[in-house]
């Protein structure tokens, strides 16, 4: 028997419904008494997705291949705040929505995003997120046997009731999940204005007093109306105008990011500033 996997995957402690996987995952990744295969782990639920990022090998145990570090990213089209823990393979990704790291939250609403600007709510939490993807899988054609058998697994390990039509609305529509934080006393959730995004989570003396309005201005006037209220000591109304503006024209990125890192530095969110780093190069390269 392999020693348990070490919790290094995340920003934060794995939630533990996304663990069990990995624990499920982790019996059958080991190729005989010393070999250790990450890429066996990374693809046991590829009938819905693989995951992000897997344990490395316990020490002692050889590796199938090279381990490659993971470097956290965020996917084409979507926000740091959206941190993915699985990929469908067809450009989307599903993950949390971690508006605010700070709180240090055991457990973060899921979504479907990357494909597309914005992110689709599946689930108020992992587990109920992984019902919605075990459901999608059991409405494919073909599925394997196996799959079939791993499915009712989870069904019981997660204590839940995944079936084809759910997220199904009776016409056959996606059925609509909120997107609901638990918000702290003197804390307040604030909208984006078109619903692409996640909003701002924060303290609310973050925020203006005056309800919030997109500028939807030129660049210029934009970056000037975030730094004032950078300056005027109201980081969360700054990132709400500059994530509005990111959603509206993505390829002001390069210009919009200072900005936003700052913000993000000034609401004491080093994590985010961090991801946001990593976006540079690749609306670098897009095609204009």
């Amino acid at each position: 028997m392999p020693p348990p996997w070490v919790d290094d995957l995340f920003p934060f402690p794995t939630p533990p419904a996304l663990a069990k996987l990995v624990d499920i995952a982790w019996e059958h990744a080991f190729i005989d008494e010393d070999m250790y295969d990450e890429g066996l782990l990374i693809t046991h639920y590829d009938f819905m997705f693989d995951l992000e990022a897997a344990p490395g090998a316990p020490d002692g145990w050889k590796t199938a291949e090279v381990r490659q570090d993971h470097v956290p990213h965020v996917p084409l089209w979507a926000t740091p705040e959206l941190m993915q823990f699985g990929h469908l393979g067809t450009g989307t990704c599903v993950g949390w929505v971690v508006p605010a790291p700070e709180l240090h939250g055991t457990d973060h609403p899921t979504a479907l995003f990357g494909q597309e600007p914005g992110a689709r709510i599946i689930g108020r939490d992992t587990r109920a997120g992984l019902e919605w993807m075990l459901s999608l899988g059991l409405r494919k054609q073909n599925l394997r046997d196996d799959d079939r058998s791993l499915i009712a697994r989870l069904a019981v390990e997660l204590d839940i009731q995944p079936a084809p039509e759910h997220g199904i609305n009776p016409d056959g529509s996606d059925a609509v999940v909120p997107l609901e934080f638990e918000v702290p006393a003197g804390w307040k959730h604030e909208p984006d204005v078109n619903g692409s995004g996640v909003g701002v989570l924060a303290p609310a003396d973050a925020f203006t007093d005056r309800s919030y309005v997109y500028s939807g201005g030129g660049l210029e006037e934009i970056l000037a109306h975030a730094d004032r209220l950078l300056d005027a000591g109201f980081p969360a109304t700054a990132l709400l105008e500059l994530t509005d503006a990111f959603h509206d024209d993505h390829d002001r990125f390069a210009y919009l990011h200072p900005l936003w890192a700052r913000a993000y530095r000034d609401l004491g969110r080093p994590q985010l500033a961090a991801r946001l780093e990593t976006m540079l190069p690749m609306y670098q390269r897009l095609p204009r």
